[in-house]
């Protein structure tokens, strides 16, 4: 009998260690998700903003360096459970779509005017993008954030910062 119970003191000992580590390497998991997301999202930028479009008419002109507009957070209240992602303004302008269901919310802040496309008549420009990633894995109002800087250089090239800004990762 006492070996049985001091196989049972130990084991609670264990479970007691072991679940709250577990529970935090979830959480932590889960914001993979952001940073894989906000790679994403720079690519699409870049890609529009490489891109040439034309403006109307015979003798048009063939215009890059175009940037989407600010867009706010989608969806608008992350928590902890997964909710769609339903793109909207600047994120259609990117062609930015996520198929799965997500923990975070995503937003764009540009320097681009609300409603359309923007094509910047120079390429250089330090700050074009600053993009977002929200979340409240655990519902107690402090939100994980997850950002990434985005300018351009002199040579028209879209770069963003060297790593992410990154508050209450893992919450």
């Amino acid at each position: 009998m006492i070996e049985l119970m001091t196989v049972v003191v130990i084991l609670g000992v264990i479970a007691s260690v072991a679940i709250p580590s577990l529970m935090a390497y979830a959480r932590r998991a889960r914001t993979a998700e952001a940073s894989q997301n906000l790679s994403a999202l720079y690519k699409s930028a870049a890609g529009l903003y490489l891109s040439e479009r034309s403006t109307r008419g015979i003798g048009s002109t063939v215009v890059t360096n175009c940037v989407a507009e600010p867009t706010l957070l989608t969806p608008g209240l992350p928590g902890s459970r997964k909710q769609q992602f339903i793109p909207s303004n600047g994120f259609v302008q990117l062609n930015f779509r996520i198929a799965d269901y997500v923990y975070f919310g995503y937003g764009i802040s540009s320097i681009g005017t609300a409603g359309d496309v923007t094509c910047l008549p120079n390429a250089y420009n330090p700050s074009i993008y600053t993009f977002y990633a929200y979340g409240d894995l655990n519902e107690d109002s402090l939100r994980s954030t997850f950002e990434m800087a985005v300018g351009s250089d002199d040579a028209s090239q879209l770069h963003h910062s060297r790593g992410l800004y990154i508050v209450n990762e893992p919450e």
